[in-house]
């Protein structure tokens, strides 16, 4: 039997390989190909973060290769674990069977081991146990018994006091009892993947597989080798394989019960629509975890049919901006009148900004009777082909209004480019040319939203989508 050649492999290669081999094969031979979202950035972001705030609430502990080579690493971790007595080290390094895995905590106590696998995420999933398992397998298959596993997650009902004080930020969950039995198909997996890695490019066509758990960076140079451009949402391909839409608004039918329902609201009315950023770990006092908080809103007001006026809010000094929002936002929506919202998005906030701000509340809960959905009043009401079962404010707005149009914004065309935006324009170390240019892609991104709205509105109020 011809010996299969090993390849390196790492849990993040080994769990890239189990979600689709050809993202491995390409990992490994091609990774120049590797295209990573702003989400998927972001997302990294988020767990580095995690993961220096765990060592903190795991004192007292060793960084192990901190710059060093892995070789370096592998050295320290064995001096580390050769000295008597307790023991807390983070990115302890094991090699096993080709297998390179870096713990972000093993502690020992009374010469028992345990390993805590830190996470961003809120709740245990299931490739977790498939993380911690081969984190387990490697360091026992490289001679540390290890009498505990666990995933610690962060817990959403901690609530940041300030100060730097995370404490009760992660919620840790022994797997042990669930990652064991995983273990056993490592070898497998192991053998597997060298044979794949061993062979050609595999043929493995785009599927689910490309965004499931996580989005893969390859997908782009795949979806390119099977001659296909990605769609954007209310797109579907046409015979040829092109993506294709026809936003015709003369091929939408509207309901009339929605043109006698804007009959009976009054002027003045307002379109609102705020823009969110949210952190893994908080940055401002009485935030959580992933907690949208309000950056930035847009207003259109409409004292009279058809004249409009705009007020808007933005904040990107890196400050907690809940209150000046809220204080700003109640002096421009006034006591009466409709607020137009496209789903219960600003309702939530809203209501959390009451929590947050008590002296507030009153006049937040007012405002948050005011609002009028206008997703369910499309979802209920209008139908159009294009829309291809999404109720999406950008799907829809093409198919009552052609001339307005977020594929032509440049910088911010998005809710997810809008929270990228705003962390480069709050950083410090941003130029300043450059934060006025993103603060002024987020306020153009966002007044468009709320002049969607009204385009909406308008277009169902006149009954002005033909029947």
């Amino acid at each position: 039997m011809v010996p299969v050649r090993t390849f390196r492999l790492s849990k993040s290669r080994i769990t890239a390989g189990l979600q689709c081999g050809k993202r491995l094969w390409l990992a490994v031979h091609r990774p120049e190909l590797e295209l990573y979202s702003a989400d998927t950035q972001r997302r990294f972001a988020a767990g580095n973060g995690v993961g220096e705030i765990a060592r903190e609430l795991y004192p007292g502990g060793v960084l192990i290769g901190d710059g060093a080579s892995l070789s370096q690493a592998l050295r320290e971790t064995e001096q580390a674990l050769a000295q008597p007595g307790d023991v807390t080290l983070y990115e302890a390094t094991f090699r096993h069977r080709g297998v390179l895995i870096r713990a972000d905590v093993l502690e020992r106590r009374d010469g028992r081991y345990r390993m805590i696998e830190v996470k961003s995420a809120t709740r245990l999933k299931e490739y977790h146990l498939k993380d911690i398992a081969i984190q387990g397998w490697v360091t026992e298959g490289a001679g540390v018994r290890l009498d505990g596993l666990s995933v610690a997650v962060i817990d959403t009902a901690y609530v940041y006091p300030g100060g730097d004080d995370y404490t009760g930020l992660l919620r840790e969950i022994p797997v042990a009892d669930q990652a064991r039995p995983v273990m056993a198909h490592i070898p497998g997996w192991v053998r597997g993947l060298n044979e794949l890695l061993a062979g050609p490019l595999p043929a493995i066509r785009t599927g689910a597989q490309c965004r499931r758990p996580f989005e893969c960076p390859f997908v782009a140079f795949c979806e390119g080798q099977e001659g296909k451009t990605r769609c954007a949402p209310g797109e579907e391909r046409d015979e040829d394989g092109a993506c294709a839409v026809s936003p015709d608004p003369a091929l939408g039918r509207l309901d009339p019960a929605a043109t006698a329902f804007l009959a009976t609201l009054p002027y003045p009315r307002y379109y609102l629509d705020f823009e969110t950023v949210q952190f893994a770990v908080p940055i401002w006092a009485g935030t959580s975890p992933f907690q949208q908080v309000v950056f930035q809103w847009s207003c259109h007001e409409e004292r009279i049919p058809g004249e409009l006026s705009h007020r808007e809010f933005l904040d990107v000094s890196g400050e907690a901006p809940m209150r000046q929002a809220a204080e700003a936002l109640l002096e421009a929506l006034g006591d009466t009148g409709p607020i137009f919202v496209y789903h219960d998005f600003e309702k939530w906030r809203i209501m959390e900004m009451a929590a947050m701000l008590p002296d507030l509340k009153p006049a937040l809960d007012a405002v948050a009777g005011r609002l009028v959905d206008l997703l369910r009043l499309t979802r209920d009401h209008y139908q159009h082909p294009a829309l291809n079962g999404s109720y999406s404010l950008k799907v829809v707005l093409p198919t009552v209004d052609a001339e307005l149009d977020h594929a032509l914004l440049e910088e911010v065309q998005d809710g997810l480019s809008a929270q990228a935006a705003y962390h480069e324009a709050a950083d410090p170390a941003t130029a300043d040319d450059r934060r006025e240019t993103l603060r002024c892609s987020l306020l153009e991104y966002c007044s468009l939203d709320t002049l969607a709205l009204v385009r909406v509105a308008h277009r169902f109020a006149t009954a002005d989508v033909p029947q």
